[in-house]
């Protein structure tokens, strides 16, 4: 029996996921941060473990694209086995085709997490150095809460999306303002 290639990007994702659970057992268990900005680097820990499980939500994304891709194509290929579809399935049209909802939703999740992720970032840290630790790491976990369900929405009718986007777009605005409003005294 051959192996089925899409078992080696859902292993990465439970590997990743995970790590993500660990990140937030490491974030439960650390002790509590004086309120304000970062006055040493050991008063950023909280926000790494922020940035970690970001990094391990953000894996996760991209190996679910993958994973998707090739259950979408193990589909296909039964379906034509089976003479439902008369054309052979052909990877490329499953991973950049738009015909394929699971795909779509997989491809724009990884995407649309991939062209926040710097913002939230950038947020983050300077929220952190300049407002408050304790703020930045409570608003970084919102927002990776925002962006975990995006998948799902995004394959509801349209409003829905925005149950994701929108939260965690003000996080970031949040925490880029505010620290624009600090710095600016």
């Amino acid at each position: 029996m051959a192996f089925d290639i899409k078992y080696l990007p859902l292993s990465s994702i439970a590997t990743m996921a995970a790590a993500f659970v660990y990140c937030i057992y490491l974030a439960i268990n650390h002790p509590e941060t004086s309120p304000g900005p970062a006055q040493s680097l050991n008063d950023y820990t909280p926000v790494i473990y922020v940035v970690a499980a970001s990094m391990c939500m953000y894996y996760v994304f991209l190996f679910y694209q993958s994973y998707t891709t090739f259950d979408e194509l193990q589909k296909a290929r039964k379906a034509f086995r089976d003479k439902k579809t008369k054309e052979a399935p052909d990877i490329k049209q499953i991973k950049y085709g738009v015909e394929n909802v699971n795909v779509v939703a997989a491809n724009r999740t990884a995407g649309n997490y991939t062209e926040q992720l710097v913002p939230f970032l950038l947020g983050l840290y300077f929220y952190s150095t300049y407002v408050s630790v304790q703020g930045a790491v409570k608003w970084g976990w919102v927002w990776l809460f925002f962006r975990s369900f995006y998948t799902v929405v995004f394959k509801l009718p349209f409003p829905c999306l925005l149950i994701s986007t929108i939260p965690a777009y003000y996080c970031v605005w949040f925490m880029m303002g505010a620290t624009l409003v600090t710095i600016s005294k």
